[in-house]
């Protein structure tokens, strides 16, 4: 027997359909924008924190359509300043 599951020249091309697809920066829905806006005026948090914040919005989003309740008490929380 041969195994012929591998012999279409398409099976060794990159794909290249992922490269062209847009790069979205910014929350797209009302929950997210406001998520954002408050992680862009947290004085507490270091730039590069912040963009790992709006980051995973845009990535919550990216996955699951909106932001939930659950995961905007989660970013609220990764926002607030530390106690003493």
């Amino acid at each position: 027997m041969r195994d012929v599951t591998k012999t279409k020249p398409s099976h060794y091309a990159p794909q290249r359909a992922a490269a062209s697809a847009p790069v979205i920066d910014v929350p797209t829905t009302a929950e997210g924008m406001k998520l954002a806006k408050e992680v862009g005026e947290a004085s507490n948090l270091s730039t590069e924190a912040k963009a790992k914040l709006i980051r995973s919005i845009v990535d919550y989003e990216a996955t699951h359509g909106q932001c939930s309740l659950t995961f905007s008490r989660k970013l609220r929380k990764a926002i607030r300043p530390a106690s003493s």
